[in-house]
């Protein structure tokens, strides 16, 4: 995190390489002074920080406020990193750049969202060489990109088509007319609409004003309209969202979470609302599976962190429902979504009809809670072959270890947890005490010399020694 900026002022020049329009400096000291917020933080994406000293010092010069920059987020730069700001007890974060929309839980934000060039007018001729039935229901999506363009696209096709809904954002932006205002009766992955009275989600055709991405690869899979269209090469194109490669993977990675019996639940993600009762649910899920889980908080995942934890044998990662580690195979274990695991051992998920990319939606209340149902009945992997669910001795675990276990003459006395259990099964277990093991002696000389061939090592010793 960058010191304090107000200490730089009077030390820089402000130069004019920095558009203010494009980063809303006016709109961000508004929305400071209307929630009179006396110590806020700016987030900048990667690409955008060689701008942030400047942007930073035109905000202050405005507000005459404490303005802060984050340098280097602890999760992704399409989420508001509250953690960092916590550090230094802001009241409120700016954030740059394209946004998951995740809820936070801590503090205020304000998104600047980026602008992306786009035709209107051929966007809108398109649209009805598509859409030539004006009575059709159907839901607008975009993407944040284009948001500033959507108050326009609003004015022209709302008097044509009676059961056109727009989408609205459900954040605090730089766009007013996309922000989320009221209590609309479905929110999913930060967007929000009302559907008609007597209607459901399926009675609509859904488009989406953007590439085949991230946000629209996870609105597609998550809401089961009849149709899905997406603009691909300023072309209107229709859209399966259920018969996608990826798709297709992640039930592979399904059957391989149901052959696990060690389970990581990785917590990538602490700012996003009602992360903990996510973690709490999938815990709980894992008991009443008779698997053994461990909570990990790894910070930003890549395979070398995960790869520390040999005897877990497949991940549920907790993050924002863009992250692009999914799309990842360079893991050398599966990961997993909250989601999917709920399709592995909740028979009450008998089908795909959705596929739910943000975990708040499956929590109680989302718009995809179903009650847990565990699966008793035995079946065979697909993969190893093996019956599952056959064995009816197992015990559930506990967090509770209330019984006496005797000594053994080998020293452990209880393995009670994977890890344990594990490493007590390994050949070389690192450097261990031994106590009572190994004769006592004198200290000696340890080993000298280039670790590929130590000067003491006996074979070294009798080469020398055959030279001589």
């Amino acid at each position: 995190m960058i010191p304090q900026v107000n200490e730089l002022s009077g030390k820089l020049e402000m130069s004019n390489s920095v558009d203010e329009d494009d980063y809303e400096v006016e709109k961000c000291s508004q929305w400071m002074n209307t929630c009179n917020l006396s110590k806020v933080c700016l987030q900048f994406p990667d690409h955008l920080l060689p701008n942030s000293v400047e942007i930073a010092l035109r905000l202050e010069s405005r507000v005459n406020k404490k303005v802060y920059i984050l340098g280097d987020t602890s999760c992704g730069s399409c989420c508001v990193d509250e953690i960092s700001a916590q550090h230094i007890n802001a009241d409120g974060i700016i954030h740059f750049g394209h946004a998951c929309l995740s809820p936070t839980a801590r503090l205020p934000s304000f998104h600047v969202l980026p602008r992306k060039e786009i035709n209107v007018a051929d966007v809108i001729q398109k649209f009805k060489s598509i859409f030539t039935n004006q009575s059709e229901r159907i839901l607008f999506f975009y993407d944040v990109a284009y948001a500033y363009k959507i108050e326009c696209m609003y004015k022209i096709l709302s008097p044509i088509y009676k059961n056109l809904i727009f989408t609205l954002l459900n954040c605090t932006s730089n766009v007013g007319f996309t922000d989320n205002k009221g209590n609309s009766s479905v929110e999913i992955l930060g967007r929000c609409f009302e559907l008609d009275t007597d209607c459901k989600i399926g009675d609509y055709v859904a488009f989406f004003l953007g590439d085949n991405g991230k946000t629209f690869s996870g609105l597609a899979m998550a809401i089961p309209a009849n149709k899905w269209y997406f603009l691909k090469n300023n072309n209107i194109v229709e859209y399966e969202a259920l018969n996608t490669p990826w798709l297709k993977r992640r039930r592979y990675l399904v059957e391989k979470l149901k052959d696990a019996k060690v389970v990581g639940i990785v917590v990538s993600t602490l700012g996003i609302k009602d992360y903990l009762e996510i973690v709490r649910m999938m815990k709980d899920i894992m008991k009443r599976k008779k698997k053994k889980s461990y909570i990990l908080s790894v910070g930003k995942i890549n395979p070398t962190k995960l790869a520390n934890f040999p005897e877990i044998d497949a991940f549920i990662v907790i993050t924002c429902p863009e992250n692009e580690i999914f799309d990842s195979k360079d893991y050398l274990k599966p990961l997993l979504l909250p989601y999917e695991v709920e399709l592995a051992f909740n028979s009450s998920r008998e089908c795909y009809t959705e596929y739910c990319t943000d975990f708040r939606q499956i929590l109680p209340g989302g718009t995809n809670y179903v009650d847990f149902k565990a699966s008793t009945d035995s079946d065979v992997s697909l993969i190893t072959g093996e019956l599952r669910n056959c064995d009816e001795e197992s015990t559930v675990c506990t967090d509770q270890m209330n019984a006496l276990v005797l000594n053994n003459s080998s020293g452990v006395v209880a393995i009670g947890k994977a890890g344990a259990e594990f490493l007590q099964n390994r050949s070389w277990k690192g450097v261990e005490q031994r106590l009572g093991k190994d004769d006592v002696h004198s200290a000696e000389i340890g080993r000298y010399g280039l670790p590929n061939c130590y000067e003491n090592e006996p074979i070294s010793i009798q080469k020398s020694t055959n030279i001589t």
